[in-house]
């Protein structure tokens, strides 16, 4: 990425907060896309060329993680939500808390609140972190993006110049950290399909293919 995270940051704030002043007027499409993926399945890829596509903002774990981090020490982040209904997303993260019997912690409830911000706010990408599990209330198109074993295996291997055990090993672990973090936080199974709305073959669609069908369900999700 070629420009500071925290200057993405900044400028992301600066457009929320122009919403506040003239909001964007309502939308009855699809205009958030959470974007869950296998490691190795090319799935930021995929979110990367549908947020150029779409030109929606892209969030991502990089990003996502410095938002908590600038939360903790600047009231600016969060006080997007003070107006003009954006309150409503403190009731949304007591009732997930609730209805889904989490563990409250700092980090949770802050990572809940700047989803739904985001999710409020509409006309983004979200790269993992659950996404998927916490815009429930929100107009949004799940995506996940799968591969098989052997396809994710070569690709980490070539991407990131490994050998077969090493990318076998770190498709393992990566996986298995996406589980445990999605199971802990939001007490949901990232392997149910259920919590998808479309699940993309990244060894039978190309990138390009991949995105033009996420965009078509884009226009045809009620």
């Amino acid at each position: 990425m070629n420009r500071p995270i925290y200057k993405i940051i900044n400028e992301q704030v600066k457009r929320w907060e122009l919403n506040k002043i003239k909001p964007p007027p309502a939308v009855k499409t699809t205009n958030v896309i959470t974007i869950s993926r296998e490691s190795g399945s090319r799935g930021q890829q995929v979110a990367e060329k549908l947020a150029e596509k779409t030109g929606f903002d892209l969030f991502h774990h990089e990003i996502l993680e410095a938002m908590i981090e600038k939360s903790h020490n600047s009231k600016a982040l969060l006080e997007t939500l003070d107006e003009r209904g954006m309150n409503i997303v403190d009731d949304i993260v007591s009732s997930m808390v609730y209805e889904h019997h989490l563990w409250a912690d700092e980090y949770l409830k802050l990572l809940l609140r700047i989803l739904n911000t985001i999710g409020k706010h509409g006309n983004a990408v979200i790269l993992g972190r659950g996404g998927n599990c916490a815009l429930k209330n929100f107009n949004v198109l799940r995506v996940k993006i799968v591969a098989p074993d052997i396809v994710r295996r070569e690709y980490l291997q070539k991407s990131q110049n490994l050998l077969s055990k090493e990318a076998q090993k770190l498709m393992t672990k990566t996986d298995a950290n996406r589980h445990a973090f999605v199971k802990r936080y939001f007490n949901s199974d990232t392997h149910n399909s259920s919590n998808y709305d479309l699940v993309l073959n990244s060894s039978v669609l190309s990138l390009d293919k991949i995105v033009e069908v996420i965009q078509c369900a884009m226009d045809k999700k009620a």
